[in-house]
């Protein structure tokens, strides 16, 4: 059965839905550290700048490189 799948179509398949899915985890995880954490555990000042920064930098190269990926440019 595995072999007569192309193993590295299916890598690159998963690969994609890595990049799709990452936003949607990555926004929960900000959420949920904002609400659910108590007060002296969460992040504050820089700390949650930068966090929060970074995480939209990943997202944004993840649905970047999704089309590239997927031969649409």
């Amino acid at each position: 059965m595995l072999g007569s799948l192309n193993l590295v179509h299916l890598v690159i398949d998963v690969e994609v839905m890595n990049a799709i899915l990452l936003p949607v985890v990555l926004g929960f995880l900000l959420v949920l550290e904002a609400r659910a954490l108590p007060s002296e555990h969460r992040m504050h000042g820089a700390r949650r700048f930068v966090a929060t920064g970074l995480c939209f930098v990943v997202m944004g190269f993840g649905l970047y490189l999704v089309p590239a990926t997927l031969g649409w440019t």
